[in-house]
């Protein structure tokens, strides 16, 4: 009979420890999930960054490209 009682109070416990385990598990879940997302998210706007720089980068090359032809149509029309 104590034997049954004693068993009987582990198993409760148990099940008690287990329940609170993983309130805590699935809140830990959540915010890691979270924050592997906003991870994500910044990892997406760095690269958009990269991606304008090298448009800049691009435009500005382009542009010079302009203002050179120019100047060599000016002196091959002066010389």
């Amino acid at each position: 009979m104590v034997l049954e009682a004693l068993f009987g109070s582990a198993a409760l416990g148990a099940s008690g420890i287990w329940s609170y385990n993983r309130e805590n598990f699935m809140y830990d879940r959540e915010m890691r999930q979270e924050q592997e997302f906003q991870v994500i998210d910044m990892r997406l706007a760095q690269v958009n960054l990269w991606r304008d720089d090298v448009r800049e980068m691009i435009g500005l090359t382009e542009k010079k490209m302009d203002v050179y032809m120019i100047v060599n149509a000016l002196q091959l029309g002066f010389t």
